[in-house]
């Protein structure tokens, strides 16, 4: 055996050298695998969320439509658009109400509607919402749906109450967070 090896040295020299450049090639091919699914997470994790949803104010049994960006860059919005149409206090939905708006991340906007309670429970609404990032090296386009049910809201309702304040301090922190809740819906 040992006579055989010193005899073909190239041929195991070639032969390992093979099995190197294979475990290389494997290598690099795991790491590029890799590194684009950081690539990708890192991207899916500091880019724009925009949601669409309605908020019932369980005080004042009124709904408004909340456009928010839940990520961690700037939207700008291109479309949204709402089924059925909704009816706002200030003026009628158009289909580009929001249009170029751009949303920093947390930003939100609050619409008040300008039907009755009893009326928006009778109906589901569909939102489609296509936004671009704004950020220079992303400016991906997305496009999300929501299903907004309004089956269960007439049963929301919370009561504030802290336990180590006294009825004087709990109800002043109730009407400032009813006057929160007014000042958000106008804004």
């Amino acid at each position: 055996m040992i006579e055989w090896l010193n005899q073909n040295q190239g041929f195991i020299m070639s032969l390992l050298t093979l099995v190197y450049v294979i475990a290389t090639l494997i290598i690099v091919v795991y790491n590029r695998k890799v590194i684009d699914e950081m690539k990708q997470n890192r991207e899916e994790d500091s880019r724009p969320y925009i949601f669409v949803y309605m908020h019932k104010n369980p005080r004042d049994n009124t709904f408004s439509l909340v456009v928010k960006n839940y990520g961690k860059s700037g939207a700008r919005i291109e479309k949204i658009n709402i089924e059925p149409k909704l009816k706002f206090v200030a003026k009628p939905m158009e289909d580009d109400f929001m249009k170029n708006v751009v949303l920093a991340p947390n930003q939100m906007v609050h619409f008040m509607l300008g039907e009755r309670a009893v009326e928006t429970y009778k109906k589901d609404y569909i939102a489609q919402v296509s936004y671009k990032s704004v950020t220079l090296e992303n400016k991906k386009h997305y496009d999300e749906r929501y299903e907004m049910i309004t089956e269960y809201a007439s049963s929301m309702g919370y009561a504030h109450y802290e336990s180590s304040k006294d009825k004087s301090e709990n109800a002043l922190i109730r009407i400032a967070a009813e006057l929160d809740s007014i000042k958000n819906n106008l804004l």
